[in-house]
Parts: structure tokens; sequence; C-alpha cells
């Protein structure tokens, strides 16, 4: 292969990376009106979706949330509700929206979904330090659960169908210490989950039925 052709392959393939990366960033967002309705009858404060919404990440993660779907912001821990109040009243209610309803229906790892609403809340406009905090306490307080599938130590002992759900143990004082810490523009995901173990007391208990 000449010189010149090697040129042209190397600005061809240069192209297409742009083109591909730039066609991903175009997609990455919400699509949906995030309109929610009150279901009157529900013992709790409920509401459900007046429309299908739907979440490109930026990895590429596709997340949907149906027409008609059930949500009641319970998804989030106590902690964060004491801190910031009703997600599902907040400035950011298109990702409390994902997440509520991520933890309801579990289609996707508890990680990846605290991830998605740590970037679908600076898409809404939160600042790095408000997302910072707020998946420190997801990380230390949030709902966890076990991966689908029969190799995981929950399956093997509770049945492969379970869907087993557990808070950590912590000591709310600790956690409410890491606010400030936590509120810093320049911490990564990684310093977040470092410093977050230092906090967790136990795994936590195993549940089947949904914790609220």
């Amino acid at each position: 292969m000449s010189y010149i052709n090697l040129i042209r392959r190397a600005i061809l393939m240069a192209l297409l990376v742009s083109s591909y990366v730039n066609t991903n960033a175009a997609q990455t967002g919400f699509i949906g009106d995030p309109e929610l309705e009150t279901v009157e009858d529900s013992f709790v404060v409920e509401y459900k979706t007046k429309n299908e919404l739907i979440y490109h990440q930026s990895n590429g993660r596709v997340w949907i949330v149906p027409a008609s779907s059930l949500i009641d912001g319970r998804g989030f821990p106590r902690l964060y509700t004491d801190v910031y109040g009703q997600a599902l009243k907040s400035e950011y209610i298109k990702s409390a929206i994902f997440y509520d309803y991520a933890v309801k229906s579990k289609h996707h790892p508890w990680r990846a979904a605290q991830e998605m609403l740590y970037e679908g809340m600076q898409l809404e406009s939160a600042s790095r330090a408000d997302a910072n905090v707020v998946l420190m306490l997801l990380r230390a307080t949030g709902t966890r659960w076990a991966h689908d599938g029969p190799n995981n130590c929950f399956s093997r002992c509770h049945g492969p169908d379970a869907r087993l759900e557990w808070r950590p143990v912590v000591n709310d004082r600790d956690v409410l210490g890491l606010i400030q810490w936590a509120h810093d523009d320049n911490l990564t995901l990684e310093d977040i989950e470092e410093r977050v173990k230092t906090v967790i007391l136990e795994e936590g208990p195993h549940s089947s039925i949904g914790i609220r």
C-alpha cells in the first residue's frame, strides 16, 4: 500500500470515528415528557407516568420507563429524603423518575442505576458537586439488588428467580458527616466509592419484599 493510500485510509478512519462519537453524543439525553398523574386510590402517594420515557446514557446504555409505570419516589433512601426532600418534586425530575423506576424494575444493576442518576442530574443542570453528594448518599444508603442469573450467591441460596434487595447498615451521623467532603467538583466516582466503604458497617439484611 502506497504512502498516499495510507494517509487516505487514516483520514477515512478518523472521519468514521468522529462521526461515531458525534452520533453517540447526539443520542445522549432524555426523550419524552415526564408528566406524572397522581393515583388517587393509592394507599401511599403514588404517580403514574403519562408517556414513555427514554434516556440514552453516554456509555450507550438505554433506559426506558414505559407509559403508565407506577412510581412513588421511595426508591430513594430515607437519608436522601431528609437532606433533599421528595425526589419527584426536585429540579431533576426526569433523572428521579428513571432512578425510582430502576429500583423497582431491577432491569439494570444497582451501580449502573446510581451512575445513570449521577449523569442525568448533571444533564438537568445540577452541579457536579451536588451530584457527588447525591451519589455518596445513594452509595452509602441506597437500595442494592442481586443481579439476574443462576450464578450469583443469592440465587444459589434463594432460587434463580429471587428478586432480593437490601440497603447497607450505616450510622446516619457518619454519612451526614461526608456531605461537606462530597460537595466537591473535583471528586471522582472512585473517590466516592472508596470513602463510602469506610462508613458502611454491614451489607444489610436481604429481602424479597421492596425496602422502603
